[in-house]
């Protein structure tokens, strides 16, 4: 959830950032790509932090479900 704040609130930002351009075109198409690679930047974090908390989760829960198993008695005897 912070990370969709922050995501709508740089591109907010940086949306009116243009404005000071006037009718230069180049100078708008800057703060555009710039936005872009901001709000690129900000989903590319987004994703690797993802990444990065289900390996934890996976090693850590596969760990804890091979423990489990060994603490219960075979079905049959």
């Amino acid at each position: 959830m912070l990370m969709l704040v922050w995501l709508i609130a740089g591109v907010n930002a940086a949306s009116g950032a243009g404005d000071d351009c006037g009718a230069q075109q180049a100078c708008q198409d800057a703060n555009d790509v710039g936005t872009a690679i901001g709000a690129g930047l900000i989903v590319f974090l987004w994703a690797a932090g993802a990444v990065i908390l289900g390996v934890i989760w996976l090693v850590t829960n596969s760990r804890s479900a091979a423990r489990e198993a060994r603490r219960r008695p075979p079905d049959t005897w």
